[in-house]
């Protein structure tokens, strides 16, 4: 009688819960996710992709060209071989590489070409389209910012943002993904429609410092992400801890993957919501940064993060993890570098 009865009780709670919790109508498009690993020299700094291939700067200066199949693609490497690349970039269509002396382009079949231009007023661009130069900088916790400078009108329009991953344009906004690794970690977005709406900064030094607001008077202590945003910004955050890898438009909705401190999550952009809608892996990617070539079709994300400790004799241990985020439409690839000073549990 006492098992009919607790039995009753059991049926009529799981009847109330499941009509109380409201319904999430989300429904996502099947992503393939594949887990591979290769040999890696050391941390892999930043990685585009251009003509079937990916073209991976590692810490050290040097280039590494895989194919779309991941493998290493060693008459194409060699090409770079002699150079000790700074910084390798995607400026509009054209892929850059700088050196010390040069800034080089990829022309076709590969060729290394000298870049004559010299367009960045405010270092490398996050975005650039035909209005907006779009660049940004971040001083950790202390804050941060992303600067609109309009090309036509040479006005700057700029907001606090810390951590600053990625800028892109969707539908008629532009989004900008930001991550802070500190403490736990801990994401954001911003959706702007309208920059011309942000603060102008017309004192040139102020759009060259990461958090130019703290020496604004009328902005001192002000909580920037409450109801006083501009018109036209719409700002959102988990309110979990959710470390962005990457956002990105598919079928005409925006997503992005984050790590919990168990898992790695695809989620979906609803109503300025993230929505989990998948478990991608059943563990989470360690990563202080990332940094994201998205195309039209095509996303490739480096990540990376390196540490340090000391053995029982107080000698110093190194450690890194690095690896990439290949997105091919719905396919999505992770892509693991085993590096001589990889971590393991053994």
């Amino acid at each position: 009688m006492s098992t009919l009865r607790n039995l009753t009780i059991f049926l009529f709670l799981t009847a109330f819960v499941t009509c109380t919790i409201p319904k999430q109508n989300i429904t996502a498009k099947r992503f393939l996710v594949s887990v591979k690993s290769i040999k890696g020299d050391t941390i892999i700094n930043s990685a585009v992709y251009h003509s079937g291939h990916i073209f991976c700067l590692q810490e050290d200066g040097k280039v590494i060209v895989l194919d779309t199949a991941f493998n290493f693609v060693d008459s194409l490497t060699a090409r770079f071989s002699k150079l000790k690349i700074q910084f390798l970039h995607s400026y509009n269509d054209t892929i850059l590489l700088s050196t010390d002396k040069d800034i080089f382009y990829l022309d076709t079949g590969f060729a290394l070409k000298k870049y004559n231009n010299q367009p960045f007023k405010y270092g490398l661009p996050y975005y650039n389209d035909s209005t907006y130069y779009v660049h940004a900088c971040s001083a950790g916790e202390w804050g941060g910012a992303v600067f609109f400078w309009n090309k036509k009108t040479n006005k700057t329009f700029s907001y606090p943002a810390t951590g600053v991953q990625q800028v892109f344009k969707f539908k008629d906004n532009y989004v900008v993904s930001s991550f802070l690794a500190h403490m736990s970690g801990f994401s954001d977005y911003l959706l702007i429609k309208d920059p011309t709406k942000l603060y102008e900064l017309k004192d040139e030094k102020q759009k060259r410092f990461c958090n130019w607001y703290v020496d604004v008077d009328s902005l001192k202590g002000k909580k920037h992400f409450d109801t006083t945003l501009p018109s036209g910004v719409k700002y959102y955050a988990d309110e979990f801890t959710t470390r962005t890898m990457l956002a990105f438009p598919y079928n005409d909705t925006l997503y992005s993957i984050y790590c919990t401190d168990s898992a790695t999550i695809l989620a979906k952009h609803v109503n300025f919501k993230i929505i989990p809608i998948d478990t991608l892996l059943k563990r989470r990617i360690s990563f202080q940064f990332a940094n994201t070539h998205l195309t039209n079709d095509v996303s490739v994300t480096a990540y990376r993060e390196n540490w340090g400790t000391s053995d029982a004799n107080k000698n110093p241990i190194s450690y890194q993890n690095t690896g990439l985020i290949f997105r091919h439409g719905n396919r999505i690839t992770f892509l693991e570098f085993k590096t001589p000073h990889m971590w393991t549990k053994d």
